[in-house]
């Protein structure tokens, strides 16, 4: 694994476990590394816990990235979640917490929190008794007290967005490029080239998209990446949602959009029947999500066509044409 040289050894996270708990480490073990921390699984009595250590910046620049590893926030969004759901990790300690004790003073950034149990989903899929358990736990995330738009800043006393706006909020979660709230010309979007046969019905959406960053449009805190290595199961339940680290205030149908997009919209059905008992509530927020998946897969197709992914970029143009459609019949509801 990339950067494990420049990270602490065992007996370190043991140390760090310590501190944080009280408790002496039975047995632990490297979990794997994401695209900000490495994670590690430490058993003790009141465990088991999970330690993130934050993979050092020098380290991701080698791989070509810059993401923080967003301790401070994480435990912010967490603490108020998990009083209204046992399904995702309960927050315990982190270095970004200015009166924690440090037993690594300082060298690398480490959250712990207690390690939720289960599978990963299998080629069979998310199961709908699990999508309806993930609408439940998305309706909390989202009535959890949250401020601004965006990115979430890295602080652990309240959840708030970095930027001043919507618009610019969704730009602080895709920076790299986001139609149509980047202000760019359709035509200059790789889809114009790989799909010109869209770019019709892709222009009729410029409009409704763009209401979303208007003032009057909802926000809420998001987890905005619902693909299914986030989910864990048992005995075809959800037994917890992980991976908080792209957390943003944004209109909240991007979540329903984002499970869209990874788990298809026949799926999505059961999430929402678990998100809202309220019919009316459950079709608008399906109206906002058709909509935004439209956006969400723009983005999908012009990151993969720079990354040269053949699969992912043809994955991304099949949903898109797929959803373009319904997105269409829904433009006046919006």
């Amino acid at each position: 694994m990339a950067g494990l040289t420049t990270l602490p050894d065992a007996a370190t996270v043991a140390r760090i476990v310590t501190v944080a708990t009280g408790e002496s480490p039975d047995d632990l073990r490297i979990l794997g590394q994401g695209v900000t921390a490495v994670g590690w699984r430490v058993d003790a009595r009141g465990g088991p816990y999970c330690v993130l250590i934050a993979i050092p910046r020098d380290v991701q620049a080698q791989q070509g990235r810059d993401e923080p590893a967003q301790f401070g926030a994480r435990h912010a969004l967490l603490t108020a979640l998990c009083e209204a759901t046992p399904l995702v990790p309960r927050p315990i300690a982190t270095s970004v917490d200015p009166e924690q004790s440090d037993p690594v003073a300082g060298r690398w950034a480490w959250a712990v929190t207690s390690l939720l149990e289960g599978e990963r989903p299998g080629p069979e899929g998310v199961p709908e008794a699990a999508a309806r358990d993930l609408g439940a736990v998305l309706a909390a995330l989202h009535a959890i007290p949250a401020e601004g738009y965006g990115l979430l800043e890295d602080r652990i006393d309240l959840v708030r967005g970095v930027a001043a706006d919507r618009g610019a909020g969704m730009l602080a979660r895709w920076p790299a490029g986001f139609w149509p709230f980047d202000g760019r010309p359709l035509l200059s979007h790789p889809v114009a080239r790989l799909a010109p046969s869209l770019i019709a019905g892709l222009s009729a959406m410029r409009e409704p998209l763009l209401r979303y960053a208007e003032a009057p449009s909802a926000v809420a805190a998001c987890h905005t990446d619902l693909n299914a290595s986030h989910f864990l199961l048992r005995e075809g339940r959800l037994s917890g949602l992980i991976d908080f680290g792209d957390a943003a205030i944004l209109p909240p149908a991007f979540d329903i959009a984002s499970f869209a997009y990874f788990q298809g919209w026949l799926l999505t059905d059961a999430l929402i029947e678990g998100y809202a008992s309220n019919r009316i509530m459950r079709e608008i927020r399906l109206v906002e999500a058709q909509q935004l998946a439209v956006a969400l897969a723009l983005q999908k197709v012009e990151k993969s066509a720079r990354a040269d992914d053949a699969v992912r970029r043809q994955y991304a143009l099949d949903f898109l044409a797929h959803t373009l459609p319904l997105a269409a019949a829904r433009r006046s509801d919006a």
